[in-house]
């Protein structure tokens, strides 16, 4: 019920002041690894991003946290746009499927590339859908 309250909040506030962007995760400090900003030090709830080094226009992390813990889809890049590692998490927890492709390059066929995401998936108990 917490985390329903706290998403139609966030929700409610949204509608009235756009979508913000999401937060660079290294403007944020991790503190008994719950993510916090540094001038409230209060728990982060929101949309995150990380970019690569050197790099701005890259993603190479997006998610969400929710009180400081990741919570929601997750996805990590590599160097080139393809996705590294994708799945989701619940307060902290990994939940449902999870892929990953650990080679940046896809190969040439579709079958390989089908073949290697099943081989690479991980499965974790269900994520709630009441979340």
């Amino acid at each position: 019920m917490h985390r329903f309250l706290l998403a139609f909040h966030v929700a409610i506030l949204s509608l009235g002041c756009g979508t913000a962007a999401p937060r660079e995760l290294s403007d944020l400090v991790i503190v008994d690894s719950v993510y916090v900003d540094p001038a409230s030090m209060e728990a982060f709830t929101g949309a995150v991003v990380r970019h690569f080094e050197g790099d701005s226009s890259k993603v190479e992390i997006s998610g969400a946290l929710l009180e400081g813990s990741w919570d929601g889809e997750f996805t990590v890049y590599h160097p080139n746009g393809r996705v590294r590692y994708m799945g989701a998490f619940e307060e902290g927890d990994r939940c449902g499927p999870w892929v990953e492709n650990a080679d940046s390059l896809p190969t040439e066929s579709a079958y390989e590339d089908l073949v290697r995401e099943v081989e690479s998936m991980g499965l974790y108990p269900p994520c709630d859908e009441s979340s």
